[in-house]
C-alpha cells in the first residue's frame, strides 16, 4: 500500500515538473534543440556595398585628339622660322594600376563612396615643324596619374551601376626642341597638371569580399602648356604653346572588401 502511495506521489511530482517546463525542454526528447556557441548570436548574412576597399585594373588609354606645337616665337609674337604648327597623335597606352575607397549604402539601393586611382600611363608624339623639319614638337602625358573622385550608383541583385567624377592629376612635358648645332632650340617644358575625371561603371558581387568592375572614364587635363627656352642662331628667349588632348580610358578591375579604416581605429 506504501508503494503505491508513493509511486502515486512521484508520478504526480513529475506531472508538475513537465508541466512548468516550457515548451522546447519537453519536447527535448522529440527534437534536440540547437545551442550557438557562447558570445556569439547567428546573423543572417546580407549583400552589401558598405565598407572600405583595396583593388587592382588594367585597360588601355588613347588621346581624345591630336596634340600640336605653335611655331616658337619671341617675347613679341614674331615666329623664329615660318610654316605651320605641328601636329602629332599620341598614340595608346596601356593603364595598370591601384584603387583604394570607402561606400556607403544609404538606401536600399542607393550607394555614395569616395575613390582614388593611382597608375601607370603613358601618351607621346611628335612631329617637325614644315617651316624647319630638324625642330620638333613634342609632348608626352605620364608615365604615372592620380585621380580622387567621388561615386554615386543604384543596387541591384548583386549589381552596382555607378557614375563618377573628381580630380586628376598627371605629369604633362611638351614644347620644341632642335639639337642641331647652330640652329639649337630648347622650350621644353614640365608641368604637374590639375584636371578633372569623370565616367562611370558596372560593378558585380562574385563573392562575400570579391567583386569585378568595368569602367569608362575621360581625362581631362589643362588644354595648353606654354612654356619658354633659347633658340639659335641669335640667342633669343622664345615661347611656345602646346595643346594637351583629353584622355579616353576603359579598364576592367577587381575589388577586395577590406575596412582599411580599421587601420586608424584603436
Amino acid at each position: 500500500m506504501a508503494r503505491r502511495i508513493g509511486a502515486a506521489l512521484v508520478g504526480a511530482a513529475l506531472g508538475l515538473i513537465a508541466t512548468a517546463l516550457p515548451e522546447p525542454a519537453r519536447a527535448a526528447d522529440l527534437a534536440p534543440l540547437y545551442k550557438a556557441p557562447a558570445g556569439r548570436v547567428p546573423v543572417a548574412v546580407k549583400d552589401t556595398w558598405t565598407g572600405g576597399y583595396i583593388g587592382f585594373f588594367a585597360g588601355g588609354a588613347a588621346a581624345a585628339s591630336d596634340a600640336s606645337t605653335s611655331v616658337p616665337a619671341s617675347a613679341a609674337g614674331t615666329p623664329f622660322f615660318g610654316g605651320r604648327a605641328a601636329s602629332y597623335g599620341l598614340g595608346a597606352s596601356a593603364i595598370a594600376g591601384l584603387t583604394t575607397g570607402y561606400n556607403l549604402q544609404v538606401a536600399p539601393h542607393w550607394v555614395i563612396g569616395l575613390e582614388s586611382e593611382t597608375g601607370y600611363l603613358r601618351l607621346k608624339g611628335s612631329n617637325g615643324f614644315d617651316g624647319r623639319p630638324t625642330t620638333t614638337g613634342t609632348m608626352q602625358i605620364g608615365a604615372t596619374y592620380s585621380l580622387w573622385s567621388g561615386r554615386v550608383g543604384y543596387a541591384f541583385d548583386k549589381s552596382l551601376l555607378y557614375a563618377k567624377g573628381g580630380v586628376a592629376l598627371a605629369q604633362v612635358d611638351g614644347g620644341a626642341s632642335d639639337p642641331t648645332p647652330g640652329l639649337h632650340t630648347d622650350a621644353i617644358g614640365h608641368e604637374l597638371e590639375i584636371g578633372y575625371a569623370v565616367g562611370g561603371g558596372l560593378e558585380y558581387m562574385i563573392g562575400p569580399r570579391w567583386s569585378l568592375k568595368a569602367e569608362y572614364l575621360y581625362l581631362g587635363l589643362p588644354k595648353d602648356l606654354t612654356t619658354t627656352g633659347n633658340g639659335q642662331p641669335l640667342p633669343t628667349q622664345l615661347f611656345t604653346t602646346t595643346t594637351v588632348p583629353g584622355i579616353h580610358s576603359a579598364k576592367v578591375g577587381v575589388n577586395y572588401q577590406w575596412d582599411w579604416l580599421s587601420l586608424f581605429k584603436r
